[in-house]
């Protein structure tokens, strides 16, 4: 597996800025205006990319199946209930959607939930899938995108390290090489104590070279924050235009564009403030390493041939003479000059 590589042209992965997605999903409700309206605020926002979800309620859950998560409006309802008003967005209004979004300048892609949305994202070119965590051990699944020699995402929720080891095994031997695993908890929303952020470090521990972050569903900002400090090289991060809107049950839980700014500039902060492991005097330090040390300073006038003694010295800024570590080297010394008080002492004065 590859530890960099590139998504359209951006380079992502490890020692790379992370990659930060706005995860629109269905958050456009299938209106191709409200799709735009995500592509153009989160561009503002400076996300690096929007992703949306490809699925048929058909294809992906029986009429049956239970939601995990809530719908306060529909509590009784299933998954196939959600899923089949949220999959009305035609496949000409799609690609409308994408053409937008890479008009804009801002990368787009999807996740696919069956071999037949594979198939029409393949078709249109994009350059990169997301898994979702749910369909991490659907072999036949990551088989097909895997084939399609475009770089995965695959999201690790629920999984045991034993099944997403598996899970690399699987699109490797369908020949991609370009992955990375995103931490997660399938909760919507996720509560800061079942974040679990230290799980994230140890993905990076068990799978070394290959890129690590986080796909979110805290509320707010903080959790994606931390995890850059942490070291995660790409975020997801659930998005909308407005959370009071009535349609996908993600808008909730999602930030807004005001929310997605104060993100991308806190990660940018962060990223800057992280750094190198190295300690030593940085530039910025330089007036302060010669003003704010100290230097052994005369507490008294000195007369030059003067056997210098402890009472006569005492330590003052600025840090431009002799260093205080220093301080009993100076002591025995002869005064080679007369040395006024209160002066910064330098060796060619003893």
């Amino acid at each position: 597996m590859k530890s960099t590589f590139e998504i359209a042209g951006r380079k992502v992965g490890i020692s790379e800025p992370a990659y930060v997605i706005a995860e629109a999903g269905v958050n456009h409700d299938c209106l191709l205006d409200r799709g735009k309206a995500l592509v153009d605020t989160a561009k503002a926002a400076g996300f690096d990319a929007i992703k949306f979800q490809s699925y048929t309620a058909s294809k992906i859950a029986t009429r049956v199946a239970p939601r995990y998560w809530v719908e306060d409006k529909d509590p009784n309802g299933t998954q196939w209930d959600t899923f089949a008003k949220l999959d009305k967005l035609s496949d000409a209004d799609f690609k409308t959607l994408i053409a937008y979004s890479r008009h804009a300048g801002l990368m787009a892609f999807s996740t696919p939930f069956d071999d037949e949305a594979v198939d029409f994202l393949v078709s249109m070119d994009m350059p990169a899938f997301k898994i979702a965590s749910a369909d991490l051990t659907c072999k036949p699944l990551l088989e097909r995108v895997a084939r399609a020699g475009k770089p995965m995402i695959l999201s690790t929720g629920t999984a045991t390290l034993a099944e997403v080891d598996e899970a690399l095994q699987t699109v490797a031997a369908n020949g991609c090489d370009e992955v990375v695993l995103l931490h997660c908890t399938l909760k919507y929303p996720c509560p800061p104590e079942g974040i679990n952020l230290r799980m994230m470090t140890h993905l990076m521990r068990a799978f070394p070279g290959i890129p690590v972050g986080l796909s979110d569903h805290s509320l707010g900002i903080s959790v994606p924050q931390a995890a850059v400090a942490l070291g995660a090289c790409m975020v997801e991060k659930h998005y909308t235009i407005d959370k009071t809107i009535q349609g996908s049950p993600d808008h909730h839980l999602s930030v807004d564009p005001t929310e997605g700014r104060a993100l991308m500039e806190g990660i940018r902060t962060i990223e800057k403030a992280l750094g190198k492991s190295v300690k030593g005097l940085e530039p910025l330090e330089k007036e302060a390493f010669l003003y704010a040390r100290r230097s052994v300073t005369s507490a008294t006038a000195i007369a030059r041939g003067v056997t210098i003694t402890r009472d006569m010295l005492t330590y003052k800024r600025p840090g431009t003479g002799i260093s205080p570590r220093h301080f009993d080297l100076v002591i025995g010394r002869t005064a080679t000059r007369d040395i006024p008080e209160d002066t910064t002492m330098t060796w060619e004065m003893v």
